[in-house]
């Protein structure tokens, strides 16, 4: 009971986001999600089917509005133009990673223009901005995928638009497309409705058993420790082709490799293997922390056992639509795998531009990963 009063008073204490459109805006504008309120909720991860029953159960008793979005980590293999010359193409057993969206297609209108989302009904593909310009895509080209059911597909673009209105994915397909990648995960529920009250967090609290849910609304306040999209870590710090070890380790391009993976010494935790792009930031608060009398408090013995930098792997299996981890990049490091962090341990990684992962949804607390290079700059130019 304790959990569902927490929640409610959360929930009242937050500015309603209805603005409902004046009567002379026409129907697409009527239709917006913009023009009701909402609240999402979204775990670590992906939705466990048991977490999805239990939310589409809670919808059904207050009779509102509900729809899903999916989201998986497929391969890019080639791309061609419309006429079928080759524009793109992977080396042998290689791919390119690329994150995509997937949403229902009674709900895309609310969501997407009409421009847009008529294009994702038809089963084109939307492409975002950064993606297209790293990968030289241009509308009409055909895309050739591979699902996380190891079948191909071939899908033509059907527009390209910029990334924070496509949500800070890559690409954006309806789920019916995205049933034929394999993609059946969900990773969040969008609840919808002319008015929200305290009676649907109650519902929804009381329906779902597992109790590591985010629960928010538009005003929500972005976690502090929020990390880069895909289409970001790509632009700061290269892309590369993967190969497949075992569906969750994998090989990265050796070209990519060999031009941006080092091993150097750091002070505290020694000799490590990161991004080259990653020393000075991370020395500095290395540097930093020593020099503040806390080097003690950082286990060398935890990061050379079982710690560690750079470490070609997804986030989860493949056949699951498992995400790169920011350790393939050599950008994340893991250094108090067993003992923790002081507080201010972790002030000092943060002002050095790194995220901690001790307040995601499902905290991963030995786990710091850079994010911005700017701090670093700053710093050393001051």
């Amino acid at each position: 009971m304790k959990k569902y009063l927490f929640a409610v008073i959360f929930f009242l204490s937050m500015t309603p986001s209805i603005a409902f459109a004046d009567e002379d805006n026409d129907v697409q504008k009527t239709n917006r999600i913009d023009n009701y309120e909402t609240m999402t909720i979204s775990q670590s991860g992906s939705l466990f089917y048991s977490v999805t029953n239990e939310i589409i159960q809670g919808a059904k008793n207050l009779n509102t509005n509900l729809s899903f979005i999916g989201r998986a980590n497929v391969g890019l293999e080639k791309i061609t133009d419309e006429y079928g010359n080759e524009k793109l193409s992977t080396k042998k057993d290689y791919l390119y990673s690329i994150s995509v969206k997937t949403v229902e297609k009674d709900f895309v209108k609310y969501i997407y223009p009409k421009k847009i989302s008529e294009k994702i009904n038809e089963d084109l593909i939307i492409i975002s901005e950064l993606t297209a310009n790293l990968y030289s895509i241009q509308i009409g080209d055909i895309i050739h995928l591979v699902g996380l059911n190891g079948e191909p597909m071939e899908i033509v673009v059907g527009d390209i638009i910029p990334d924070s209105e496509l949500g800070w994915f890559e690409a954006v397909i309806n789920k019916k497309t995205g049933f034929n990648l394999g993609i059946y995960r969900n990773i969040q529920a969008i609840i919808w409705d002319n008015k929200i009250t305290e009676n649907h967090l109650i519902e929804f609290y009381r329906n779902i058993k597992y109790d590591k849910i985010k629960v928010s609304n538009k005003n929500s306040k972005p976690n502090k420790n929020w990390v880069l999209p895909n289409a970001l870590v790509k632009q700061m710090f290269g892309d590369f082709q993967i190969k497949e070890k075992d569906g969750t380790w994998i090989i990265t391009e050796p070209k990519w490799r060999n031009e941006n993976i080092e091993r150097i010494s750091m002070p505290i935790i020694g000799r490590t293997t990161c991004h080259r792009l990653m020393w000075e930031p991370l020395r500095g608060a290395l540097n930093q922390i020593k020099a503040e009398g806390l080097a003690d408090t950082l286990s060398r013995e935890e990061f050379t056992t079982s710690g560690g930098c750079y470490a070609p792997r997804r986030i989860s299996r493949f056949d699951a639509g498992g995400s790169i981890s920011r350790h393939a990049w050599g950008i994340a490091i893991d250094i108090n795998t067993k003992s923790g962090y002081v507080p201010r341990v972790v002030e000092i990684f943060n002002s050095w531009g790194f995220a901690w992962g001790g307040t995601w949804t499902s905290p991963d607390e030995m786990h710091f990963e850079l994010r911005d290079l700017s701090a670093s700059v700053s710093k050393s130019s001051s």
